[in-house]
């Protein structure tokens, strides 16, 4: 017994014939003949009274009809639930974020999930990145979203590009570093710093710092870039981080630019194992993240892990 005999079943009593079945079924009536007599030959019973050129159901083949609409019916449903997870639109994932990509990427990748695929279920975990990237690593999460230092070269994630743009010095309107644009490091430091933490990169453009500077670049660590913002109000204040971090506030002018003498890159990567980089899921969280950073490359910049 097999799915296309159970079809063909239930295509006859619904005809009421052979030939009706046939048609609809887009088969020969021999063809179809010879499944059903297959079937009933399995099933050691007759399903069918032939007489009078009609196929009428017998007792044995209304029982068999009901079992086989609802074995039908399942078999479906598992179809379907099996192209929705190969589409990625059910089933459910987890991802964490640093605090960079918690601002702006996750909100628009978060609403695009509820809007194309309802049924996903969507677990999100917020901690700093060597804590996601050890959970990553140990199972607990699917992906995570963070900037190009965080990983170690030499793990074995597979990184997938999702954004660039530039790390920028922020501050009040009428700062008075204004008058001295563009800053040196030795400038920048002239000032108490609101950040989230230094990056390597960052930190060797710096160079070496004086106890002044030491102390002023971490007068405010948070990994909140809402107390950040607000540090700055009616302050000597100046926070660091990527652009669009701060592209609200730099368009209605509660916040401006402090241009710097050497320009920092910013890159948000998204990092998953070779095995989920295979999910469709996860292929489409990178699309909905490219969206939401606007990226203006519709594919994304896969690397290879390099084993140790």
């Amino acid at each position: 017994m097999d799915l296309k005999q159970l079809e063909h079943l239930v295509a006859v009593c619904d005809a009421g014939s052979f030939s009706g079945a046939a048609k609809r079924l887009r088969i020969s009536q021999p063809t179809l003949s010879k499944s059903i007599a297959r079937l009933e030959k399995s099933l050691r019973v007759e399903l069918f009274d032939r007489s009078g050129g009609s196929a009428r159901p017998t007792a044995y083949g209304q029982v068999a009809a009901e079992h086989a609409e609802m074995v039908l019916a399942g078999a479906a449903r598992l179809r379907e639930r099996l192209q929705q997870l190969a589409r990625g639109d059910t089933g459910n994932l987890r991802l964490g974020v640093g605090p960079a990509t918690r601002v702006k990427l996750l909100p628009e990748v978060v609403r695009q999930v509820g809007l194309g695929f309802p049924q996903l279920q969507l677990e999100v975990r917020y901690d700093d990145v060597p804590t996601l990237l050890r959970s990553l690593r140990a199972g607990s999460l699917d992906l995570v979203f963070c900037h190009f230092e965080a990983p170690d070269e030499l793990s074995d994630f597979i990184r997938v590009k999702i954004y660039e743009d530039r790390r920028i010095a922020v501050a009040r309107p009428r700062h008075p570093a204004l008058r001295f644009t563009p800053l040196t490091p030795k400038g920048l430091l002239n000032y108490p710093i609101a950040s989230v933490g230094t990056v390597p990169s960052f930190r060797r453009w710096l160079g070496t710092l004086s106890a002044k500077a030491a102390r002023n670049l971490n007068a405010f660590i948070s990994d909140d870039y809402v107390l950040l913002k607000s540090r700055l109000r009616d302050s000597d204040f100046v926070a660091f981080g990527p652009k669009f971090v701060f592209e609200q506030e730099l368009r209605d002018g509660t916040l401006v630019e402090l241009p710097l003498r050497a320009e920092a890159k910013y890159e948000c990567w998204m990092l998953t194992t070779e095995a989920r980089w295979r999910s469709p899921t996860v292929k489409m969280i990178a699309d909905f993240a490219r969206i939401a950073m606007r990226r203006r490359s519709p594919k994304p910049t896969v690397a290879a892990p390099s084993h140790r």
